[in-house]
């Protein structure tokens, strides 16, 4: 049967609206579509023109009856950004043959058709297709084994404005900016253009490199970059003064028009490393804001899309920090559900490798660990060092598997390829540490254990170690301390050995009550628990003679 003409509107408005809320735009905002789809059903039932603030307050947004727009701007602000999320979509989809606009001043959302629509009984091209047992508004459980989803490289998109230098602030009534004249050759300005210029073009050699980032290429301004489909822009000042440089860098967030992070970087007597600090706080900004999973785009990415289950790897990866800080034993065993799912789906997906092996050895030191695949883990690592050679984290992920492995010199080869390639440093240190390298290691730690207060505090446990190697016990026992979730066995293992030599025998047979609990098997064979924690042997003898006098072995 022939279908009218309104019906194949409607169809194609219904197909281009599932394209557009699937589409990394949106990056699965439960807010925006569930506002979208509302919108749209209701023109297309004909109710357009009786869509007002509200109705939208209390039918969308759950608000009581009586909403007073001026008290409360949530339909204002989240009707904004629809609009420009609308608007960037188009602009990375300018020959969409059916667009969904809504006009300023208005609710009611209108559909533009083009010349050529689309056979809407075609199935979608979006990059990231709705699951059919996923609800339109997002709101209901997704089965993690309703069938396989394709891996899909849906994480943020990111701009990365040329940065700007800063000359002599200006002091004319007028608050003008600092003229933009050319620089006479050799002087402060020509090396403030050129430091400027030198850290926009190392920012984007970095961020393209990392995992599950897209880089908007040659975007100029922050609406540029906006209209183009950014939802993430990085911008930046350099200022030389004398011998001292400032770097100050902000992240916006388009999506909500705030800024979201910031930062200034210092340098002193910069004169002869110009290049050398250039590169440095390059990698810092690459750390802090796009390494995964915890740079700081990713954390944003990660609180958006915990409202529902992981739909792709990139959302696997997001969960992960949530994990690091409690290990707990349920969002764990959906993590090992999740990676196995989509590695099934896609066994070459070099990054979900790399986390899938760390995840298995790591979850195998919690109370609720699963015995796991050495074998697995280990050809999960090199396989993910095939796929990701130039990757850090790949390298970083197999030294752990090696170091768990017994392998303290393959571990330390691995965390050494991972220190050339940059990467997250604080691992690559902690790798270092364990695997031998005591000084280097606790070095590269503690220097980048300051910038910034989101790392994963586990980190703690290669100092401790290191205080217990150098026999300092009250500073390894306030280290041990700082491993917060109780979970982990690291944090009571660390404890009581502390404990032990600082002479405190109850608390320390506490302590190791409680890394029994966690891990049986240190009851019944120490040794062979303590030589998974580092390659030091010397180490390893005094730490399963504190354990003993605890009353383990």
């Amino acid at each position: 049967m022939k279908r009218s003409p309104q019906s194949a509107q409607r169809a194609a408005v219904v197909a281009e609206l599932e394209r557009v809320v699937a589409s990394p735009v949106f990056g699965g905002s439960a807010r925006q579509i569930r506002l979208l789809r509302f919108l749209v059903g209701e023109a297309l039932a004909g109710r357009g023109a009786d869509l007002r603030a509200p109705l939208l307050a209390t039918r969308v947004f759950d608000r009581p009856e009586g909403f007073d727009s001026v008290e409360d701007s949530i339909v204002r602000v989240e009707m904004s950004k629809l609009r420009r999320a609308l608007e960037r979509y188009y602009a990375a989809s300018p020959a969409a043959a059916v667009r969904i606009e809504l006009p300023r001043g208005r609710y009611a959302p209108v559909f533009a058709t083009g010349p050529a629509a689309a056979d809407p009984a075609q199935p979608s091209l979006s990059p990231r297709p709705p699951m059919d047992s996923q609800p339109a508004d997002g709101s209901g459980p997704l089965s993690p084994r309703s069938g396989c989803i394709p891996g899909s490289a849906d994480g943020p998109v990111v701009a990365i404005l040329p940065f700007t230098s800063i000359g002599a602030v200006a002091t004319s009534s007028s608050g003008a900016a600092p003229d933009s004249e050319p620089p006479e050759p050799g002087s402060a300005g020509t090396r403030r253009c050129a430091v400027a210029r030198g850290l926009t073009d190392r920012l984007g050699d970095l961020f393209v490199r990392a995992p599950r980032v897209r880089v908007l290429s040659r975007a100029a301004t922050l609406d540029e970059a906006e209209a183009r489909g950014a939802r993430y822009v990085v911008e930046g000042s350099v200022r030389i003064v004398r011998s001292a440089l400032r770097v100050t860098v902000k992240l916006h967030d388009t999506a909500r028009g705030i800024q979201v992070w910031g930062k200034t970087f210092d340098r002193f007597d910069v004169d002869d490393r110009l290049l050398a600090v250039e590169d440095e706080i390059a990698c810092e900004i690459t750390t802090l804001l796009v390494s995964l999973p915890m740079g700081a785009i990713h954390a944003i990415e990660s609180e958006e899309r915990s409202l529902h289950p992981p739909r792709s790897s990139y959302e696997v990866l997001l969960c992960i920090p949530r994990w690091l800080v409690t290990f707990d034993r349920d969002l764990q065993a959906e993590l090992a559900d999740h990676c196995a799912r989509f590695l099934e789906c896609d066994p070459d997906d070099g990054v979900l490798l790399v986390y899938s092996s760390f995840f298995q050895v790591l979850s195998s030191w919690t109370a609720a660990g699963r015995d796991y695949d050495l074998r697995q883990a280990e050809d999960h690592a090199r396989r993910a060092v095939a796929l990701e050679p130039k990757l850090a984290s790949a390298h970083q992920v197999l030294a752990f598997v090696l170091l768990d492995a017994g392998d303290g010199p393959g571990a330390l080869a691995e965390a050494e390829i991972a220190l050339r390639l940059g990467g997250p440093l604080m691992l690559t240190g902690f790798l270092l540490a364990v695997a031998g390298d005591w000084e280097r290691g606790t070095f590269i730690l503690r220097k980048h254990q300051g910038w910034t207060k989101r790392y994963p505090r586990a980190i703690h446990h290669a100092l401790a170690l290191d205080a217990c190697r150098r026999g300092d016990y009250a500073a390894a026992l306030i280290e041990a301390e700082a491993i917060a979730p109780r979970h982990l066995a690291w944090s009571a293992l660390d404890r009581a050995v502390a404990l032990t030599r600082l002479g405190r025998f109850v608390d320390a047979r506490a302590a190791a009550g409680e890394l029994a609990a966690i891990l049986p098997a240190v009851a019944r064979d120490p040794r062979a628990v303590v030589r998974r924690l580092t390659a030091d042997q010397a180490l390893v003898d005094d730490l399963v003679e504190a354990l003993a006098i605890a009353g383990l072995g």
